[in-house]
């Protein structure tokens, strides 16, 4: 049968009851654990212990919660099946905030990873020319660039709120057939994918540059270094894999994809057009989970990071529960325990800020 347009774009509604469920599962464990890895990077490290990479990595902190924050309202709308009762505004901002989080995401985490490849592979000349100035510099660069490629999406947010056909539903962000300028598309998303082609390259690069250091050096470092830099790895690796599980998907199918919409790529199978649409909705909700795993690539960087939730959420139950006898007699313990892990974490930033890993 011939592969009608109408066909292509209504369907996917299997996304009505995944959806909420997966997102809603990012909101409950994404927001408490991105709010504890902001306190913890802010408030465990002064101005003189704060380095490029935790800059970084307090960036990348921020820009997950910014996009977990609006997470209710895309909830909302997958519950009530495709129909956004919010204003226009509210639906570009939506989806500004979701491209905003995923690009910047994948800019920090490309300079992460090139600055823990800096910090093995050349860690005296790390040290020397590490500045805070720069890393506020190039993340607000990252900043500014994001925002401004959102920029048309909020000024022309009436394009992106449209009526579904023959019902009364709002649809957010899914007039694909609406789409005027083929050209100005093709641009925009080559765009996006060259960037993100050179930000992958990158991690991939400097894993395969670390393991070469230490594949070369471990008989030569002493058991710190060694530990240190192989937490650097480490590091590296799961930065990789948060690629290749949430963004690298999307992009693979997204030249495909947009081929079929703009009608560019012509076939007349249903079939085939319907499970690239269906692929892509699932790759586009894939991505909103690096929200989750940014948090636990964190406890590759600092040894204290698990301490450190576990006593939060300690201090959250002990928020909640009544007050008893015994509550000043576990607060003075969880003080103690507090204190010591303190003193062990000071020791420890010391060690880092020797190697620029901290």
């Amino acid at each position: 049968p011939q592969a009608n347009s109408s066909y292509f774009f209504n369907t996917s509604e299997f996304r009505y009851i995944v959806f909420p469920v997966i997102y809603s599962f990012i909101f409950a464990l994404g927001l408490p654990a991105n709010l504890a890895a902001l306190w913890f990077l802010i408030r465990r490290n002064s101005n003189k212990e704060l380095s490029e990479v935790k800059i970084y990595m307090i960036n990348l902190t921020a820009a997950d919660l910014l996009f977990i924050i609006f997470l209710p309202l895309w909830i909302k709308y997958y519950i009530q099946e495709g129909n956004w009762t919010s204003s226009s505004f509210l639906c570009s901002l939506n989806g500004s905030l979701f491209y905003i989080n995923t690009y910047s995401s994948v800019y920090f985490l490309a300079l992460i990873s090139f600055n823990r490849y800096r910090a093995v592979v050349h860690p005296l000349r790390a040290a020397q020319l590490r500045q805070k100035m720069r890393g506020f510099i190039i993340s607000t660069g990252i900043w500014i660039v994001t925002i401004a490629w959102s920029l048309p999406v909020l000024i022309y947010h009436k394009e992106h709120l449209n009526r579904s056909n023959n019902s009364n539903k709002f649809r957010c962000f899914e007039n694909y057939q609406d789409m005027n300028s083929v050209f100005k598309l093709k641009v925009t998303h080559s765009l996006v994918l060259i960037c993100f082609v050179i930000a992958f390259g990158v991690v991939i690069v400097t894993c395969i540059l670390i393991l070469q250091v230490l594949s070369a050096t471990q008989q030569a470092l002493g058991s710190a270094q060694r530990n240190l830099k192989n937490r650097a790895f480490r590091m590296v690796i799961a930065v990789m894999m948060i690629f290749i599980i949430c963004f690298v998907p999307h992009h693979l199918l997204q030249v495909p994809w947009l081929l079929l919409v703009l009608d560019v790529w012509k076939t007349e199978d249903c079939k085939f057009r319907k499970n690239i649409n269906d692929i892509h909705q699932v790759t586009s909700c894939l991505m909103s989970i690096n929200c989750i795993l940014d948090p636990i690539m964190y406890c590759f960087l600092t040894t204290n990071f698990k301490q450190y939730i576990t006593q939060f959420m300690q201090t959250c139950r002990a928020l909640n529960a009544p007050l008893s006898k015994e509550t000043p007699t576990k607060e003075e313990r969880s003080s103690s325990s507090l204190t010591s892990c303190g003193s062990n974490y000071q020791l420890t930033i010391v060690k880092l800020d020797e190697q620029d890993l901290g």
